[in-house]
């Protein structure tokens, strides 16, 4: 029997998990302003492409990108961070 090899995730796919990460957490009552979604450049570019994103979900303000009302930093790592530093 073939062991499975886990394939990486795609970006289409680690948006679609974030968002819903996302808006679980809005959902259970915790603050945009204590949370900044990090993304991968791949996945920042990746957010203002896809298809499932509308573009009311997307504002740019003071220089900086925010999601549903999230702020948006690139990082190395896609992520959700719920108390930013």
């Amino acid at each position: 029997m073939r062991s499975k090899i886990a394939r990486p995730m795609s970006s289409r796919e680690s948006i679609t998990g974030l968002k819903e990460e996302l808006q679980a957490a809005l959902a259970n009552g915790v603050d945009k302003d204590s949370m900044v979604l990090r993304l991968t450049p791949r996945d920042d570019s990746a957010l203002k492409r896809h298809p499932d994103i509308a573009v009311e979900e997307i504002d740019f303000r003071n220089g900086e990108m925010h999601f549903l009302g999230v702020k948006v930093v690139k990082g190395e790592t896609s992520e959700l961070d719920r108390s930013p530093a």
